[in-house]
C-alpha cells in the first residue's frame, strides 16, 4: 500500500531515510523545498530523469559500487513515461518463453530488429540492446518481477513481447535505488552541463522554483525521455499533427536533447518519427490503445473496405490510416478475438473486459451490418468485406494487401464469425519520438564526427540509432530498461580508480 501511495503523491522527495514518509501536498512541497536547498555540491554520478532508464542506471551503478548517486526528475512524480506505457518488453531466449514452449534466440531477435529497421539501425546498438535487455529481464525475473503474458506483434514472427505491469517494475526499481542510498529528488530541472577543460569533473546547473543550483559530478547520464510534448519541436519532423494525438510523459519536452546538442551532440533518426495506430477516438491516455489487429481483427476505411496489411508494424499502419478519406478508419472483430485478446494482453482489459451498450469507443451488435451501421460504416460493404475475408481465410488463400499472418509472420489469420461483432473507430497517436542523440554501444554521447563527449551518457528514449526506420513494439520500454543498465555499467567504469 505504501509503495503505491508514494507514486500517487503530487510531490515527494525520496531519500533512504525519508521515502517512507506519507506527506500531504503542502507538506511535500515544503519538504522538497527544504531538501533541494540541501542538495550535495558534488556527487560521483548524476542522473537526469526518473523513468525506467534513469532508475535502471541508478540501480545498476549502485550495485556495482558507485557510492554517491543523485537522480533528479523535472516532474513532481517519479516514473516518467515508463509508468504510463503498456509494459511491453521485447526480449529473446527467456525462461518465460521456454515455459510457454517458445523457441527463440538472440540471433533471431537481432535479425528481426535489423529487418524491421530496414537496416538503418546501428548494428552495435541493436546487438547491445539484445544482450542488455536479456540481462535486465533476468535481473527482474530473479527478483520475482515476472510477465503477465507473452505476445507477438508487428515486426516479429516469434512471441517475445513480455507483457509486464509497468508500475510494478517502476516501484521495484525505485525501492532498489532507495535501498542502495540513491538520492532521488523530483521537481528539479536540469538546465545545462559545463565540461571542465582541466579536470574530469563537470558542473551541472539545476533549477527548482526559479532557483539555480550547481552540482559537480564525474559522470552525467541524460535519461530525460523524448520530446513528444514539445509541439514546436515535433512539428519540425512530422506532418499532419492536427490529426494526431500525443500520449507521453509530461516531462518529455526535449530538455535533455537541448543539453546534449549544446555539448556538441548530434540528433539522428528524426525522419523516422511515426504515429502509432490503435487508439480509441478521443483517447485520454496511452492505455486507451489496442493491438487487437494482431489478434485477428481487420482494419477498414469509412467505405467498409480493407486498405492495409494488419500484421505489419502499428507505426506503418498509422501512416497509411491517416491517408484514408477524412483520416478515418475502423477496427472490426468478433467475440472470439475479443476473448483471446483479453487472455494474451491483460493491459487491454480496460477496453475489452466490461463492455456494455453505452461504451463510447466501440459499437457492437449481433450482425456485422448492424455493428457497422451504428459505427457509421457502410453496412453492405462492410458485411461483404468480412464475408469475403472469411472465405479466403477458410480456403487458405492469399489475403489482399499481403496479410499472411496475425502479426509479423506469427499465427494464421482467423475468421470473424462469432457474435457479437465489434467496430471500433480508431486513431493514430504519438507515444514516443523514437529518434534521439547519437551514442555508442556504451551509451557515451558522440559528436557529429564520432568523437566521444567525455563522461556524458544518454540512455532510453533520448537515444537514437536503435530502431532504424521502424519501431518494433516492446522496444521502447525495453530500450529504457536495457540501456539504463548499460549506462550504469559505463558510469561505474568511468568512476572507478
Amino acid at each position: 500500500m505504501l509503495r503505491r501511495t508514494v507514486l500517487a503523491l503530487p510531490c515527494l522527495f525520496l531519500s533512504p531515510t525519508s521515502a517512507d514518509r506519507l506527506l500531504s501536498s503542502a507538506d511535500a512541497s515544503e519538504f522538497i523545498k527544504k531538501e533541494t536547498s540541501q542538495l550535495p555540491g558534488e556527487v560521483e554520478l548524476l542522473i537526469i530523469g526518473s523513468g525506467a532508464a534513469g532508475l535502471s542506471c541508478a540501480v545498476r551503478a549502485a550495485e556495482l559500487g558507485v557510492k554517491s548517486i543523485l537522480l533528479v526528475e523535472k516532474e513532481p512524480l517519479i516514473g516518467g513515461s515508463s509508468k504510463m506505457c503498456g509494459g511491453h518488453f521485447s526480449v529473446a531466449d527467456t525462461e518465460y518463453q521456454r515455459l510457454n514452449h517458445v523457441t527463440d534466440s538472440p540471433e533471431l531477435f537481432y535479425r528481426d530488429l535489423i529487418q524491421a529497421g530496414g537496416g538503418k539501425n546501428d548494428p552495435s546498438l541493436v546487438q547491445k540492446f539484445v544482450e542488455a535487455g536479456r540481462a535486465q529481464f533476468d535481473f527482474l525475473y530473479k527478483n520475482n518481477i515476472k510477465p503477465m503474458s507473452l505476445w507477438a506483434s508487428g515486426g516479429s514472427d516469434i512471441p517475445r513481447g513480455h507483457v509486464f505491469n509497468p508500475h510494478e517494475i517502476v516501484f521495484f526499481l525505485l525501492d532498489k535505488a532507495r535501498n542502495a542510498n540513491v538520492r532521488i529528488v523530483p521537481s528539479v530541472r536540469a538546465v545545462e552541463i559545463e565540461l571542465s577543460p582541466v579536470s574530469q569533473k563537470m558542473t551541472v546547473t539545476l533549477e527548482y522554483l526559479g532557483q539555480r543550483l550547481e552540482v559537480r559530478t564525474a559522470v552525467t547520464v541524460l535519461a530525460s525521455g523524448g520530446f513528444a510534448n514539445n509541439r514546436k519541436m515535433l512539428q519540425e519532423y512530422l506532418n499532419d499533427l492536427e490529426n494526431i494525438q500525443v500520449f507521453s510523459g509530461n516531462g518529455n519536452t526535449g530538455d535533455g536533447h537541448k543539453i546534449g546538442l549544446e555539448l556538441g551532440g548530434q540528433l539522428i533518426d528524426t525522419e523516422f518519427i511515426k504515429p502509432s495506430y490503435g487508439f480509441i477516438k478521443n483517447a485520454a491516455d496511452p492505455n486507451d490503445f489496442t493491438m487487437i489487429f494482431y489478434g485477428g481483427a481487420v482494419i477498414l476505411n469509412q467505405d467498409g473496405h480493407r486498405f492495409v496489411n494488419e500484421s505489419i508494424s502499428y507505426k506503418d499502419i498509422g501512416l497509411i490510416a491517416l491517408q484514408q478519406t477524412n483520416g478515418r478508419s475502423f477496427i472490426v472483430f468478433d467475440e472470439n478475438i475479443r476473448i483471446r485478446q483479453l487472455e494474451s494482453r491483460p493491459p487491454e482489459a480496460k477496453l475489452w473486459e466490461n463492455l456494455n451498450k453505452h461504451s463510447s469507443y466501440v459499437f457492437f451488435a449481433d450482425t456485422i451490418a448492424e455493428a457497422a451501421r451504428r459505427a457509421g460504416l457502410h453496412p453492405i460493404n462492410t458485411e461483404k468485406t468480412i464475408r469475403d475475408y472469411n472465405e479466403m481465410v477458410e480456403k487458405g488463400e492469399g489475403l489482399p494487401f499481403g496479410r499472411k499472418s496475425l502479426s509479423g509472420g506469427f499465427g494464421k489469420p482467423v475468421k470473424i464469425e462469432r457474435p457479437p461483432f465489434y467496430v471500433m473507430p480508431a486513431s493514430s497517436g504519438i507515444m514516443g519520438t523514437y529518434c534521439g542523440l547519437k551514442v555508442n554501444d556504451k551509451t557515451q554521447l558522440l559528436r557529429s564526427d564520432g568523437q566521444i563527449i567525455p563522461n556524458v551518457l544518454a540512455a532510453g528514449e533520448i537515444m537514437g540509432g536503435v530502431h532504424g526506420e521502424n519501431f518494433t513494439p516492446g522496444c521502447g520500454f525495453g530500450k529504457a530498461l536495457a540501456f539504463g543498465r548499460v549506462a550504469g555499467e559505463t558510469a561505474y567504469s568511468l568512476i572507478q580508480p
